[in-house]
């Protein structure tokens, strides 16, 4: 748990108070919702992560919309309130993703080691204006963040127009490697409404960061994105993907120290995907679950720290005891042909946004995969060998439903879920 002073700063926030009113009116009718349920949630919410103060908002998670904001309102929003907002809430069903990212390019002049859009075909890119139909379409149905990543989004030259066509009903997020990032694109995307950008920091080693990257002057990109993102006023990420010794040898400790030093609000773990390039990691290359709890236990540690940047573990949100995994419910990915996956991890495609409206498509998957799951789904389907080197990908809409039955069926929603219904754990 953090420290009492985040959990205050974040419920004493009037834009935070106003949320917990309006979630409480919404849901009062249900006979399961109770007041003090609903408070108790909020409290033990409020002490899982760090909060970041960011101009004139707070950052309760990278994962979530900043508040005060009209995205944050739209989480509420978008649930799917057909048997009642508070079932629409305690289900995680909606009627629009918290979040996506979109793949505007599969483009990219790196050749990264844990790549995971590897392996498939090369894309048909969607034009600026069937792009920005897209994005009409994804704030029209109440996404909440839309995420730009590829390849490398700094390679399209629309980019500027697409974070431009982006309202205020939703936060938008780049993710990029810092290639060809200077200070003036910075600016200009924060002018045109760019709330955050994720820069991709494997190593605090110059050598073996471009090493991983597969091109020179990879981690100079970097660093050098880091500080111009920071100077340009916008909400500033490191990612790092972490391997099972990362922790042992210092290699995350060294990283977050640079972040620090480089001035990121916050720190981003991602774990070796079983996908694209690593289709076939090697057992020994994925994290246990013990190795897991480790990292989750270390950024609890880290973010009672007054001092430093956030460190956002990707286990630790999507753990069974707190949010679960999202993908295709709460979360969702398109490729740079317009393919509608679950995630950026997970190859199955849902159909093509040229042929229906994403709105359609995204409803229909969120039905087909049902509620949030207690553990990754990329990772149950490495466990299960649904996949191995000879697979194409991406599976096709009409082969899909057999690997989903493959999925266990979820029984039990994730800690979040129940702790709304009252559920002591």
């Amino acid at each position: 748990m953090m420290n009492v002073r985040d959990r205050i700063k974040l419920l004493f926030c009037p834009a935070a108070i106003r949320l917990f009113i309006k979630s409480y009116v919404m849901f009062r009718k249900d006979p399961r919702c109770s007041f003090a349920n609903l408070l108790r949630s909020a409290w033990r919410s409020a002490g899982e992560e760090k909060v970041v103060p960011f101009e004139d908002k707070l950052v309760y998670s990278s994962f979530l919309p900043p508040i005060p904001s009209k995205a944050a309102d739209r989480v509420l929003d978008a649930m799917d309130t057909s048997h009642g907002a508070f079932d629409g809430q305690v289900s995680g069903r909606r009627r629009a993703p918290i979040s996506i990212y979109i793949a505007v390019t599969d483009r990219c002049p790196y050749r990264c080691v844990h790549c995971s859009a590897v392996g498939r075909p090369p894309a048909q890119e969607l034009t600026t204006e069937e792009m920005k139909r897209v994005l009409a379409d994804l704030q029209d149905m109440g996404t909440a963040i839309i995420g730009f990543t590829g390849g490398e989004p700094m390679v399209r030259s629309d980019l500027l127009d697409l974070i431009a066509a982006i309202d205020e009903r939703s936060v938008s997020f780049l993710f990029t490697s810092g290639y060809g990032l200077t200070l003036e694109k910075a600016r200009a995307f924060k002018k045109a409404g760019l709330f955050a950008v994720g820069i991709s920091l494997d190593d605090a080693d110059p050598k073996r960061m471009d090493n991983l990257r597969g091109r020179e002057g990879a981690f100079d990109a970097a660093t050098a994105a880091v500080k111009v993102c920071r100077e340009a006023g916008l909400y500033t990420m490191t990612q790092t993907v972490v391997e099972p010794d990362a922790l042992r040898t210092g290699h995350l400790q060294k990283v977050i120290e640079l972040s620090k030093t480089l001035g990121a609000h916050e720190v981003r773990v991602l774990e070796d995907m079983p996908t694209g390039r690593l289709v076939a990691i090697a057992k020994d290359r994925i994290l246990t679950q013990a190795e897991r709890d480790e990292l989750c236990a270390f950024s609890v540690a880290m973010n009672k720290k007054k001092e430093g940047p956030k460190i956002s573990v990707f286990a630790y949100t999507e753990d069974k005891n707190r949010f679960g995994c999202g993908a295709g419910t709460q979360h969702s990915y398109l490729d740079a042909a317009g393919n509608l996956y679950p995630c950026d991890f997970v190859p199955l495609s849902f159909g093509n946004v040229r042929e229906r409206p994403i709105s359609e498509l995204w409803r229909a998957m969120h039905r087909r995969i049902g509620v949030p799951r207690q553990q990754c789904m990329i990772m149950e389907m490495y466990t299960k060998k649904l996949f191995d080197s000879t697979t194409t990908f991406p599976i096709p809409p009409e082969a899909v439903d057999p690997y989903l039955e493959k999925l266990d069926v979820m029984t039990q929603m994730p800690g979040y879920y129940r702790r709304l219904l009252g559920v002591r754990e």
